[in-house]
């Protein structure tokens, strides 16, 4: 049984962080989510309001959608991530950025993949 705050939670981070990208990039948001989670239904809030690690938690001070088509598709997304019906296309990624972005962090884990508009990373 999925806890509405786990799909809430995750939902809104792939909403925020992936909204514009293909499936597969919404998808693998909801991996990275749940990988630093560490599949732990109940620590998925807590890993996506932690500080600093999406962008949208600390510039938003409205976290509630604005374009109901897609956030219909990230909590389908959410809830068949939660539900295991996706292979971890991240290759267990627990960090990315988008393309365009060099942030320092980079230099000290593994890149796995790139998804879209997205590198992810795994710890070394």
């Amino acid at each position: 049984m999925i806890i509405q705050n786990t799909l809430m939670c995750l939902a809104l981070n792939i909403y925020h962080e992936a909204r514009g990208e293909p499936l597969e990039g919404q998808i693998a948001i909801g991996m990275v989510t749940m990988n630093r989670a560490d599949w732990d239904t109940a620590s998925v809030c807590e890993v996506v309001y932690q500080r600093n690690q999406f962008s949208w938690t600390n510039r938003l001070a409205d976290f509630t959608p604005q374009e109901p088509n897609a956030w219909a598709v990230a909590r389908r997304i959410a809830h068949t991530v939660i539900e295991g019906q996706h292979d971890d296309i991240t290759d267990g990624a627990t960090h990315f950025h988008a393309r365009a972005a060099r942030p320092v962090w980079r230099h000290s884990l593994k890149k796995t993949t790139t998804i879209g508009r997205h590198v992810f990373y795994v710890q070394r």
